[in-house]
C-alpha cells in the first residue's frame, strides 16, 4: 500500500506541530535545570554509571522489588523501547514506501524478521501491562497510588493501549490486504486476520495508519506536560545516581560558603533538580516512611514533587532575575515540620525506583533554618549545647567518659600506645555507650569478649568525643565539624589504622564521612568484627542460650551501609538461640526513630514510631528482640517500658553471644 502526496504533506505538518510542542517544553524544562546554583559533578565513573543505568534504568531492578508493578512496568517499558524501531519505520512510509529498518544480515539471514516478532509481542505485552495497571488503579486501589487524580494517569494509559493496539490492527490489515514485509513474523497480526476480526479493505490500512501515528505523536506531545515526563527522564537519572556511600552527606566549605542550605529551588543542584522531573510519584518512598506512617506531616514524594512544580511556577521569573517577592521552599514544597520529622532511616531514597534523593535535600533545609535563620526544635538546642561543653548529647562530663570501663582493666590508647606490643585495634566506644546506664553493659559486655578472644584493643577514653553525626544530621555543621576535626587530630596522632565500633552511627560518620576532612581508617562494626572472631577461631559459643528472638535491623547499619547478615549470622552461632524475622526486615526494615537527630527530639505529633516499631517485633510472638545499635537498643527498650511489654526482653547481639561462651 501506498500513501498519497496529501498525506505526506499532512503527516509533515502534524509532525511538525507536535515535535514543536515537545521540543518547546522539553526545552524550558531543561533550561530551568542549568538554573541550579548548587554544583555537583556527576560525570566521574562512566563504567559504573553505564552499570547503573543498565542494571536501574533499562532492566529497571528497583522497580521489580513490588512483583505486580515490575511486570506490568517491565511490559509496558520494553514495548517503548522495541517499538522505537515500527515507529521510525511506519512514519518513514509516508515519505518511502515499504521503507524497513535496515538491520544487519547474519550468514544470509536478514533480522528484520525476528525484529517484527518481537515487536509484535512487545506490543501484546504491552496492551496486558496497561490492563494490569488500569486494574491496579481502579480496582486494587493501593494508598500509595490514591495521592492523586486519576485523570492524567488514565489518559496515558489509554494513549498506550491505543498505540500497541492500533500497531498490531494496522500490521494485521497489511498482512490481510498481502502487502505486509515478512508476514510469517507477525504472528499475532496474523491471528486477527484468521479470525475475521480485521478486513482485507484498503481503507482500513488507511485509516489505522492515520491512528497509529495520530496517537504517537500527539501522546509525545502529551508527554512533557504531564506527570509523565518521568518517562524521558527517569531512566537519565539512573546514570546520574550517587555514587557516595549511601551514608556520607557532602562536606561543606565553611570558610568559602556564605549561605548554607537551601530555602529557594535555585539553591539545588542540577542533579537534585532533576529527580523531580524524573520522579514516577508511585508513592513506594511515602508508603517506605516511618515517620508518615505513624501520622507525622513528612511526605517525602511531595518534596520532590512540589520541588518540581515549584521549579516550573518560578522557573520563568527565576531566569528573569525577578526572585523577590517568591514564597521559599518552607512554603511550596515541604512544612518545617515535615522536614524535622524526618529520621533519615533511607528508606524513602532505598525505594525509589528512579534513583531520587530525598534524605539529601531534607538535610540542606535543616541547615538553612539552623545556620542561617537560628531556627532548631527546643530539645534540640539543649542537645547542642552539651556536645559543644562536653562533647557528649547526653551532657555528663567529658571526663567521665571512660568510667564505664573501670575495674574491667581496658587500657586507654594514651598508655597502650607506649608499649611495646602494638594495639590491634581501637575500640570506639560512642556516648551511648559511655553514658546511658543500658548500653554501658554492652560497652562493658563487647570488652570482655574481645578480652576472652586475646583482641589487643584500647579506648581513647576522655579523649573521644562525639563522632559529630547527631549534629551533621540536624543540620549543624559547623558544631558537628568541630567534632569531627578534633577527632581526626586525635586518631591520626595514635596512628590509628582500625577501628571497631558498636554504635552504628559512630561506624557510619568514622567510615563514610571521615575520609573528607582526613581521616582515613579501616572502620568496622562490632557485628562483623565478632563474626571474624569466630570464623578464625578466637571465639566458640559453647553453652546453650534458650531464646526465642526476633532482630531489629538498625538503618545505619542495613540500609545505609548493607550490613544485614554478619549480625544474623552471630545468632546463629549461638547454641539455643531461635530467630524469626518480622516482616518488615532487612532492607525493608522499619526505623526505631532514633536517627536523624530524632533522639533528641520529643515525638508529639502522631503515634511513635519505637511504639510502631515494638508492635511489629509483637507479631513474631517472640520473646525478646535482639539489635546491634545502641540507639535502637534504647528505643526499643523505652517502647516496651512504656506499652508495659518488659516480657519481651531487649538485648545486645553483644550481650547473647557473652553469654555463650
Amino acid at each position: 500500500m501506498v500513501l498519497t502526496a496529501g498525506d505526506t504533506y499532512a503527516v509533515t505538518l502534524f509532525l511538525i506541530v507536535c515535535l514543536s510542542v515537545f521540543g518547546r517544553k522539553l526545552y524550558l524544562r531543561i533550561r530551568y535545570l542549568f538554573l541550579a546554583k548548587g554544583r555537583e559533578r556527576r560525570w566521574d565513573h562512566i563504567p559504573t554509571r553505564v552499570k547503573n543505568f543498565i542494571v536501574y534504568g533499562i532492566f529497571q531492578r528497583k522497580v521489580d522489588r513490588e512483583w505486580y508493578a515490575g511486570v506490568l512496568h517491565s511490559f509496558i517499558f520494553w514495548a517503548f523501547v522495541i517499538l522505537g524501531a515500527s515507529v521510525v519505520e511506519i512514519t518513514a512510509q509516508a515519505y518511502a514506501a515499504g521503507w524497513q529498518v535496515p538491520t544487519p544480515t547474519i550468514a544470509g539471514f536478514s533480522l528484520n524478521g525476528p525484529l517484527y516478532f518481537a515487536e509484535e509481542v512487545v506490543a501484546f505485552l504491552g496492551a496486558i501491562g496497561v490492563g494490569m495497571a488500569l486494574y491496579r488503579r481502579y480496582v486494587i486501589r493501593p494508598k500509595k497510588l490514591m495521592h492523586e487524580g486519576m485523570l492524567d494517569a488514565t489518559i496515558v494509559l489509554l494513549f498506550i493501549l491505543g498505540i500497541v493496539t492500533s500497531l498490531l490492527f494496522y500490521n494485521a490489515t497489511d498482512v490481510a490486504l498481502g502487502t505486509a514485509a515478512l508476514p510469517a513474523w507477525k504472528p499475532i497480526s496474523s491471528t486477527l486476520v484468521r479470525l475475521a476480526i480485521v478486513p482485507a479493505d484498503p481503507t482500513w490500512w488507511h485509516v489505522l495508519w492515520w491512528t497509529h501515528v495520530v496517537l504517537l505523536f500527539t501522546f509525545l506531545a502529551y508527554v512533557p506536560h504531564s506527570k509523565h515526563m518521568h518517562i524521558i527522564f527517569a531512566i537519565v537519572n539512573t546514570f546520574f545516581m550517587d555514587l557516595t556511600p549511601k551514608g556520607a552527606l557532602k562536606k561543606v566549605d565553611l570558610e568559602k560558603t556564605t549561605t548554607f542550605g537551601v530555602n529557594r529551588v535555585e539553591q539545588l543542584s542540577w542533579r537534585q533538580l532533576l529527580d523531580g522531573y524524573a520522579c514516577t510519584e508511585c508513592g513506594r518512598c511515602t508508603d517506605a516512611c516511618p515517620a508518615n506512617a505513624t501520622g507525622k506531616p513528612l511526605n517525602p514524594m511531595r518534596i520532590i514533587t512540589n520541588m518540581r512544580d515549584t521549579l516550573d511556577e518560578q522557573g520563568a521569573a527565576i531566569l528573569g532575575g525577578k526572585t523577590d517577592g517568591q514564597p521559599d521552599m518552607f512554603q511550596t514544597v515541604h512544612s518545617k515540620d515535615g522536614i524535622w520529622a524526618c529520621t533519615t532511616c533511607y528508606a524513602c531514597v532505598y525505594e525509589c525506583p528512579v534513583m531520587n534523593e530525598h534524605v539529601p535535600k531534607i538535610i540542606e533545609m535543616r541547615r538553612h533554618l539552623v545556620l542561617n535563620q537560628g531556627e532548631m526544635p527546643a530539645e534540640t538546642m539543649e542537645a547542642m549545647r552539651k556536645i559543644e561543653q562536653n562533647f557528649n548529647p547526653w551532657g555528663i562530663g567529658w571526663d567521665q567518659r571512660g568510667k564505664w570501663a573501670e575495674g574491667l582493666g581496658v587500657p586507654l590508647m594514651s598508655t597502650a600506645s607506649a608499649s611495646s606490643e602494638p594495639v590491634e585495634i581501637l575500640y570506639w566506644v560512642g556516648c551511648a555507650a559511655s553514658f546511658d546506664d543500658r548500653n554501658r553493659k554492652v560497652a562493658q559486655a563487647f570488652s570482655r569478649i574481645l578480652q576472652k578472644a586475646g583482641v589487643r584493643f584500647a579506648i581513647l577514653g576522655p579523649e573521644e568525643k562525639c563522632t559529630g553525626d547527631p549534629p551533621r544530621r540536624l543540620g549543624n555543621e559547623y558544631l558537628a565539624q568541630t567534632m569531627i576535626r578534633g577527632n581526626v587530630e586525635t586518631l591520626n596522632r595514635y596512628r590509628v589504622t582500625r577501628i571497631v565500633a558498636t554504635c552504628p552511627h559512630c561506624f557510619n560518620t568514622l567510615k563514610n564521612e571521615y575520609p573528607d576532612f582526613g581521616g582515613q581508617y579501616d572502620v568496622v562494626h562490632h557485628s562483623q568484627f565478632l563474626r571474624e572472631l569466630i570464623d578464625a577461631g578466637r571465639l566458640a559459643p559453647t553453652k546453650d542460650v534458650l531464646q526465642f528472638l526476633t532482630y531489629h535491623d538498625a538503618c545505619y547499619l542495613g540500609r545505609y551501609n548493607g550490613i544485614f547478615d554478619e549480625p544474623r549470622d552471630v545468632l546463629y552461632r549461638i547454641p539455643g538461640v531461635r530467630v524469626v524475622e518480622m516482616e518488615k526486615c532487612r532492607d525493608r526494615g522499619f526505623c526505631c526513630g532514633a536517627g536523624g537527630g530524632r533522639m533528641w527530639m520529643e515525638e508529639r505529633i502522631g503515634e511513635k514510631v519505637n511504639h510502631r516499631r515494638l508492635s511489629h517485633i509483637e507479631e513474631t510472638n517472640a520473646n525478646a528482640v535482639a539489635t546491634a545499635c545502641p540507639y535502637c537498643l534504647i528505643m526499643l527498650d523505652d517502647a516496651a517500658k512504656t506499652k508495659n511489654r518488659e516480657d519481651i526482653r531487649r538485648y545486645d547481639i553483644a550481650e547473647l553471644l557473652e553469654r555463650s561462651l
